[in-house]
């Protein structure tokens, strides 16, 4: 795919973490720890538009002059594609996190247009939400979301044996049992008595809009401050919560997108591939990897150290489409432009046979 990077000042981050707190780069629990960068150049992956300026991978200043473009769009719209589009926001509930769920929320209507502009006619859409705890059932306890006994520094968390321990005591997965608390543990977040949205390309746009606007700040700010991304991607693509999140993630013919928002580093306990694995085997009728797109509002330093949220998003077919989460200015071009292309384009050549 071919793709322009924006200067450094233009660069977000699309996973939101909780206060001010910075974590490492390192993979809690995953004794290979994190791979080299190889001088990886950060910045905002933005699909082909007009422009002036130059480019290039230095990420040189680039102006973009129209609104969303399709990308890859052939001029015949009856062409085949993809039948379905299923979207998870994995949002960081944390403290701190109102903000940028309410900057999230403001940006979303765009990403809704430019998404419908992009993806051919009659294409289902699926919207739901997850956040990143995986603990906290209710006020007083530790880490819900303060007094945890496990602090960061930058990108790096989990970097001995005493703080995975530390930390895998905060960490419930679903196959420890529901621990009831709404959107944790990769459960979907069920907002106005809906766990998921459900609407098609060709539908009036408003009622979704309305709806995720209420629901990602809905979230709220009571989450651990031992946030699990990674972890709450993969159990809401995983057998454990297939009840609960029953007819949201569709298989075959459908592409399945899942954006992060958190301000923090991932502190997930298992080895990286347990979590990947989960979401191959959720998409593998519909060709893997193929069918997978990732993209964040993240921390600047999660691409620059590889950490685990960065290996996890990297693990799949396209590079992630990522953005400096604290540049809330800019959360429209990464989500309403840039994103929306690169779905369009994966949803046109998704795999046949």
């Amino acid at each position: 795919m071919n793709v322009r990077l924006l200067a450094p000042a233009c660069a977000f981050g699309l996973f939101v973490a909780c206060g001010d707190a910075t974590q490492s780069t390192s993979e809690a629990g995953d004794p290979s720890g994190p791979a080299s960068t190889g001088g990886m150049t950060t910045g905002i992956v933005v699909p082909p538009t007009s422009s002036t300026g130059s480019t290039g991978s230095t990420g040189a200043p680039v102006t973009t002059t129209e609104g969303p473009e399709k990308y890859d769009l052939p001029d015949d719209e009856d062409l085949p594609g993809c039948g379905a589009v299923d979207v998870l926001f994995v949002v960081d509930n944390s403290k701190s996190m109102a903000q940028y769920q309410t900057a999230l929320a403001a940006a979303f209507p765009q990403f809704v247009d430019a998404m419908i502009a992009n993806l051919p006619k009659s294409v289902d859409l699926h919207v739901g939400i997850t956040t990143t705890d995986f603990y906290c059932t209710g006020a007083g306890q530790a880490c819900c979301p303060d007094n945890c006994p496990v602090g960061n520094t930058q990108c790096v968390i989990g970097t001995t044996p005493e703080e995975v321990e530390a930390i895998d005591a905060y960490y419930v997965p679903p196959t420890s049992g529901n621990n009831g608390a709404n959107g944790s543990q990769g459960r979907l977040f069920v907002h106005e008595g809906m766990a998921y949205f459900a609407t098609n390309t060709d539908d009036d746009p408003a009622p979704l809009k309305a709806w995720f606007t209420g629901a990602a700040t809905a979230a709220g700010e009571q989450g651990s401050s031992l946030e699990m991304p990674v972890a709450a991607a993969a159990y809401a693509a995983g057998a454990t919560n297939a009840d609960a999140n029953q007819g949201f993630l569709r298989d075959e013919d459908a592409v399945l997108l899942v954006f992060f928002l958190t301000n923090d580093p991932d502190a997930s306990v298992e080895v990286l591939s347990t979590y990947t694995a989960m979401v191959r085997e959720a998409k593998a009728d519909c060709g893997g990897d193929a069918c997978i797109l990732t993209a964040g509002l993240i921390k600047k330093c999660v691409p620059a150290e590889n950490q685990k949220l960065w290996q996890f998003m990297k693990a799949f077919g396209e590079e992630p489409i990522w953005g400096d989460i604290e540049d809330k200015a800019g959360y429209v071009e990464v989500v309403g432009e840039a994103l929306a292309a690169t779905l369009g384009d994966a949803c046109i050549h998704i795999p046949i046979g």
